[in-house]
Protein backbone atom coordinates (compact mmCIF):
# COMPACT_ATOMS: atom_id res chain seq x y z
CA UNK A 1 0.00 0.00 0.00
CA UNK A 2 1.13 3.27 -0.48
CA UNK A 3 2.07 5.52 2.35
CA UNK A 4 -0.25 8.93 2.09
CA UNK A 5 1.71 11.94 3.06
CA UNK A 6 1.80 12.49 6.68
CA UNK A 7 2.33 15.91 8.55
CA UNK A 8 1.73 16.28 12.33
CA UNK A 9 -1.69 17.01 12.06
CA UNK A 10 -2.81 13.87 10.91
CA UNK A 11 -2.89 10.88 8.46
CA UNK A 12 -5.63 8.91 7.21
CA UNK A 13 -4.82 5.05 5.27
CA UNK A 14 -7.81 2.62 5.33
CA UNK A 15 -6.35 -0.71 4.06
CA UNK A 16 -6.53 -4.84 4.46
CA UNK A 17 -4.42 -7.07 5.43
CA UNK A 18 -4.04 -10.89 5.96
CA UNK A 19 -2.24 -12.98 8.72
CA UNK A 20 -1.54 -15.64 9.11
CA UNK A 21 -0.22 -16.77 5.77
CA UNK A 22 1.37 -15.28 2.58
CA UNK A 23 0.32 -11.34 2.73
CA UNK A 24 -2.58 -10.54 1.12
CA UNK A 25 -2.54 -7.31 -1.81
CA UNK A 26 -3.80 -4.09 0.65
CA UNK A 27 -6.61 -2.02 -1.03
CA UNK A 28 -6.97 1.00 -0.52
CA UNK A 29 -10.48 2.35 0.31
CA UNK A 30 -12.99 5.22 0.89
CA UNK A 31 -12.58 6.68 4.08
CA UNK A 32 -14.92 6.45 6.90
CA UNK A 33 -16.90 9.64 7.16
CA UNK A 34 -15.41 12.38 8.82
CA UNK A 35 -18.13 12.68 11.17
CA UNK A 36 -18.66 9.60 13.07
CA UNK A 37 -16.99 6.38 13.70
CA UNK A 38 -17.90 3.40 11.79
CA UNK A 39 -20.69 1.54 12.39
CA UNK A 40 -20.51 -1.14 15.22
CA UNK A 41 -20.63 -4.77 14.12
CA UNK A 42 -21.22 -8.00 15.65
CA UNK A 43 -17.94 -9.27 17.41
CA UNK A 44 -16.97 -11.93 19.63
CA UNK A 45 -14.99 -9.59 21.10
CA UNK A 46 -12.49 -6.26 21.42
CA UNK A 47 -10.61 -4.31 23.69
CA UNK A 48 -9.28 -0.48 23.24
CA UNK A 49 -5.31 -0.20 23.20
CA UNK A 50 -3.40 2.92 24.32
CA UNK A 51 -0.17 3.82 25.87
CA UNK A 52 1.94 6.48 27.45
CA UNK A 53 -1.35 8.11 29.07
CA UNK A 54 -0.58 8.53 32.81
CA UNK A 55 -0.35 12.08 32.92
CA UNK A 56 -4.06 13.06 34.80
CA UNK A 57 -4.14 15.64 32.47
CA UNK A 58 -6.53 17.15 30.11
CA UNK A 59 -5.07 15.15 27.24
CA UNK A 60 -5.76 12.02 28.72
CA UNK A 61 -9.06 12.67 29.81
CA UNK A 62 -10.04 13.72 26.28
CA UNK A 63 -9.13 10.67 24.73
CA UNK A 64 -10.74 8.38 27.73
CA UNK A 65 -13.97 10.23 27.22
CA UNK A 66 -13.59 9.29 23.75
CA UNK A 67 -13.05 5.61 24.66
CA UNK A 68 -16.41 6.02 26.28
CA UNK A 69 -18.19 7.63 23.59
CA UNK A 70 -17.37 4.61 21.57
CA UNK A 71 -18.33 1.55 23.79
CA UNK A 72 -21.42 3.78 24.19
CA UNK A 73 -21.66 3.57 20.51
CA UNK A 74 -21.98 0.15 20.49
CA UNK A 75 -18.56 -1.15 20.06
CA UNK A 76 -17.21 -4.64 22.56
CA UNK A 77 -14.60 -3.33 24.91
CA UNK A 78 -14.07 -6.11 26.97
CA UNK A 79 -10.86 -4.86 28.15
CA UNK A 80 -8.41 -1.89 28.31
CA UNK A 81 -5.08 -3.12 26.82
CA UNK A 82 -2.09 -0.64 28.04
CA UNK A 83 1.07 -0.42 26.32
CA UNK A 84 3.11 0.98 28.94
CA UNK A 85 4.05 4.82 30.39
CA UNK A 86 0.57 4.10 32.65
CA UNK A 87 1.46 6.65 35.55
CA UNK A 88 3.96 9.48 34.80
CA UNK A 89 6.64 10.28 35.71
CA UNK A 90 7.89 7.57 38.03
CA UNK A 91 5.02 5.19 38.68
CA UNK A 92 4.66 6.64 41.95
CA UNK A 93 1.91 4.39 43.88
CA UNK A 94 0.40 7.86 44.99
CA UNK A 95 -0.66 8.56 41.71
CA UNK A 96 -2.41 5.74 40.58
CA UNK A 97 -5.77 6.79 41.47
CA UNK A 98 -5.31 9.95 39.25
CA UNK A 99 -3.29 8.28 36.74
CA UNK A 100 -5.45 5.12 36.47
CA UNK A 101 -8.19 4.28 38.29
CA UNK A 102 -9.88 7.81 37.81
CA UNK A 103 -9.96 8.20 33.77
CA UNK A 104 -10.73 4.42 33.34
CA UNK A 105 -13.17 3.74 36.17
CA UNK A 106 -15.39 2.19 33.47
CA UNK A 107 -13.12 -0.46 32.90
CA UNK A 108 -11.74 -1.32 36.39
CA UNK A 109 -11.58 -5.20 37.00
CA UNK A 110 -10.42 -5.22 33.10
CA UNK A 111 -7.03 -3.21 33.00
CA UNK A 112 -4.60 -5.14 31.48
CA UNK A 113 -1.27 -3.58 31.32
CA UNK A 114 2.21 -3.99 30.61
CA UNK A 115 4.82 -1.36 32.22
CA UNK A 116 6.85 1.15 30.71
CA UNK A 117 9.83 3.12 31.49
CA UNK A 118 8.38 5.61 33.25
CA UNK A 119 6.38 2.89 35.16
CA UNK A 120 9.65 1.08 36.34
CA UNK A 121 11.41 3.94 36.92
CA UNK A 122 12.19 4.19 40.26
CA UNK A 123 11.17 0.32 40.88
CA UNK A 124 7.04 0.67 41.48
CA UNK A 125 6.23 -2.04 38.69
CA UNK A 126 5.66 -4.54 40.73
CA UNK A 127 2.99 -2.37 42.98
CA UNK A 128 1.43 -0.96 40.09
CA UNK A 129 0.67 -4.77 38.84
CA UNK A 130 -0.54 -5.58 41.82
CA UNK A 131 -2.79 -2.39 41.88
CA UNK A 132 -4.50 -3.81 38.44
CA UNK A 133 -4.14 -7.41 40.17
CA UNK A 134 -1.98 -8.60 36.90
CA UNK A 135 0.94 -11.09 37.67
CA UNK A 136 4.11 -10.41 36.93
CA UNK A 137 5.73 -10.21 33.35
CA UNK A 138 5.56 -12.14 31.36
CA UNK A 139 1.46 -13.64 31.27
CA UNK A 140 -1.44 -13.81 29.07
CA UNK A 141 -5.08 -13.02 28.98
CA UNK A 142 -7.31 -14.41 26.74
CA UNK A 143 -11.12 -12.86 25.52
CA UNK A 144 -13.20 -14.71 22.80
CA UNK A 145 -11.13 -15.80 19.35
CA UNK A 146 -8.11 -13.90 20.79
CA UNK A 147 -5.38 -14.56 22.73
CA UNK A 148 -3.06 -11.80 24.22
CA UNK A 149 0.31 -11.74 25.11
CA UNK A 150 2.10 -9.39 27.70
CA UNK A 151 5.86 -8.80 28.01
CA UNK A 152 8.18 -6.55 29.54
CA UNK A 153 10.75 -4.91 27.20
CA UNK A 154 12.32 -2.79 29.70
CA UNK A 155 14.13 -6.44 30.10
CA UNK A 156 14.21 -7.89 26.24
CA UNK A 157 15.63 -11.46 27.02
CA UNK A 158 15.82 -14.70 25.60
CA UNK A 159 13.88 -16.18 28.70
CA UNK A 160 10.86 -14.23 27.47
CA UNK A 161 11.22 -15.07 23.65
CA UNK A 162 10.78 -18.91 25.23
CA UNK A 163 7.81 -18.36 26.76
CA UNK A 164 6.34 -16.59 23.87
CA UNK A 165 7.47 -19.25 21.78
CA UNK A 166 5.92 -21.77 24.28
CA UNK A 167 2.43 -20.29 24.14
CA UNK A 168 2.38 -19.34 20.25
CA UNK A 169 3.37 -23.10 19.62
CA UNK A 170 0.39 -24.33 21.98
CA UNK A 171 -3.08 -24.99 20.62
CA UNK A 172 -5.10 -21.71 20.95
CA UNK A 173 -7.28 -19.04 19.12
CA UNK A 174 -7.54 -18.46 15.63
CA UNK A 175 -5.93 -14.36 16.51
CA UNK A 176 -2.66 -14.04 18.68
CA UNK A 177 -1.71 -10.26 19.92
CA UNK A 178 1.57 -9.16 21.67
CA UNK A 179 1.98 -6.29 23.92
CA UNK A 180 4.60 -4.64 25.33
CA UNK A 181 5.95 -0.62 25.79
CA UNK A 182 9.27 -0.46 23.68
CA UNK A 183 8.04 -0.84 19.85
CA UNK A 184 9.71 -3.55 17.63
CA UNK A 185 9.38 -0.89 15.15
CA UNK A 186 9.05 3.06 15.28
CA UNK A 187 10.04 6.18 12.96
CA UNK A 188 10.06 8.72 15.75
CA UNK A 189 11.88 9.84 18.97
CA UNK A 190 13.27 6.70 20.60
CA UNK A 191 12.93 4.56 17.22
CA UNK A 192 13.14 0.76 17.00
CA UNK A 193 14.63 -1.43 19.74
CA UNK A 194 17.43 -3.46 18.90
CA UNK A 195 16.87 -6.39 21.49
CA UNK A 196 13.55 -6.76 20.43
CA UNK A 197 14.21 -6.85 17.01
CA UNK A 198 16.93 -9.36 18.21
CA UNK A 199 15.38 -11.50 20.20
CA UNK A 200 11.44 -11.18 19.69
CA UNK A 201 10.31 -10.25 16.00
CA UNK A 202 11.68 -13.63 14.70
CA UNK A 203 9.57 -15.51 16.54
CA UNK A 204 6.56 -13.15 15.68
CA UNK A 205 7.35 -13.33 12.28
CA UNK A 206 7.88 -17.14 12.76
CA UNK A 207 4.63 -17.65 13.98
CA UNK A 208 3.11 -14.68 12.04
CA UNK A 209 1.10 -13.26 14.90
CA UNK A 210 -1.74 -11.28 13.92
CA UNK A 211 -0.84 -8.20 15.82
CA UNK A 212 1.78 -6.41 17.87
CA UNK A 213 0.75 -3.48 19.94
CA UNK A 214 3.81 -0.95 21.78
CA UNK A 215 4.00 2.26 22.65
CA UNK A 216 7.18 4.53 23.80
CA UNK A 217 6.66 6.73 20.66
CA UNK A 218 3.63 9.09 21.74
CA UNK A 219 2.52 8.88 18.26
CA UNK A 220 0.64 6.48 15.94
CA UNK A 221 2.45 3.99 13.27
CA UNK A 222 1.37 0.90 11.52
CA UNK A 223 3.58 -1.34 9.77
CA UNK A 224 2.84 -4.64 7.88
CA UNK A 225 5.82 -6.82 7.49
CA UNK A 226 6.57 -9.22 4.43
CA UNK A 227 4.88 -12.04 6.22
CA UNK A 228 1.89 -10.29 6.95
CA UNK A 229 2.21 -9.54 10.55
CA UNK A 230 0.96 -5.61 11.40
CA UNK A 231 2.86 -3.75 14.04
CA UNK A 232 1.33 -0.43 16.01
CA UNK A 233 3.08 1.73 17.96
CA UNK A 234 -0.16 3.38 19.87
CA UNK A 235 1.29 5.89 22.33
CA UNK A 236 -0.96 9.26 22.31
CA UNK A 237 -2.80 8.27 24.94
CA UNK A 238 -1.98 11.59 26.58
CA UNK A 239 1.24 12.50 27.49
CA UNK A 240 2.62 15.23 24.83
CA UNK A 241 3.37 13.93 21.31
CA UNK A 242 6.65 12.94 19.29
CA UNK A 243 7.26 14.03 15.65
CA UNK A 244 7.84 11.25 12.78
CA UNK A 245 10.88 10.95 11.43
CA UNK A 246 12.06 9.30 7.95
CA UNK A 247 11.79 5.15 8.21
CA UNK A 248 14.56 3.55 7.31
CA UNK A 249 15.34 -0.66 7.77
CA UNK A 250 11.67 -0.85 9.13
CA UNK A 251 8.70 -2.82 7.58
CA UNK A 252 6.90 -0.73 5.82
CA UNK A 253 4.83 2.24 7.11
CA UNK A 254 1.55 2.06 6.11
CA UNK A 255 -0.24 4.65 8.35
CA UNK A 256 1.10 7.25 11.06
CA UNK A 257 -0.41 10.56 12.52
CA UNK A 258 0.73 12.65 15.33
CA UNK A 259 -2.35 12.63 17.65
CA UNK A 260 -3.55 11.81 20.54
CA UNK A 261 -5.93 8.33 19.79
CA UNK A 262 -6.76 5.55 20.92
CA UNK A 263 -7.13 2.15 18.84
CA UNK A 264 -9.40 -0.19 19.23
CA UNK A 265 -9.42 -4.00 18.38
CA UNK A 266 -12.50 -5.90 17.84
CA UNK A 267 -12.13 -9.53 16.90
CA UNK A 268 -15.08 -11.52 14.89
CA UNK A 269 -15.04 -15.28 14.10
CA UNK A 270 -12.68 -14.83 10.86
CA UNK A 271 -11.47 -11.28 11.14
CA UNK A 272 -9.76 -8.85 13.70
CA UNK A 273 -10.26 -4.86 12.61
CA UNK A 274 -7.76 -2.26 14.42
CA UNK A 275 -9.12 1.16 14.14
CA UNK A 276 -7.48 4.50 15.70
CA UNK A 277 -9.79 6.93 17.09
CA UNK A 278 -9.08 11.03 17.98
CA UNK A 279 -10.14 12.59 20.96
CA UNK A 280 -13.07 14.02 19.02
CA UNK A 281 -14.14 10.05 18.00
CA UNK A 282 -12.88 10.58 14.64
CA UNK A 283 -11.16 7.22 12.84
CA UNK A 284 -8.16 8.22 11.15
CA UNK A 285 -6.73 4.76 10.75
CA UNK A 286 -8.45 1.23 10.09
CA UNK A 287 -7.15 -2.48 9.10
CA UNK A 288 -8.73 -5.68 8.98
CA UNK A 289 -6.35 -8.81 9.63
CA UNK A 290 -8.60 -12.23 8.38
CA UNK A 291 -7.47 -15.63 9.75
CA UNK A 292 -5.60 -17.79 7.17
Amino acid sequence: MRLLPVTAAAAIALSACTAPGPPATPTTQAPAPATSPPRATPSRSGFIALGDFGTAGSDQRAVAKAMGRWADAGHRVDALVSTGDNVYPDGDPERFDEAIDQPYSRWRGSIWATLGNHDEQDGNGPDQLTHLDLPGLPYARQLAGVQVLFLDANHPDQAQARWLDERLSAPGPRFRVVVFHQPAWSCSEHGSTAAVDRLWVPVFERHRVALVLNGHDHNYQRFVSPAGVTYVVTGGGGAALYALRACHGTPERVAAAVRHHFTAVEVTRDALTLTAVDPNGKPFDRAVIRAG
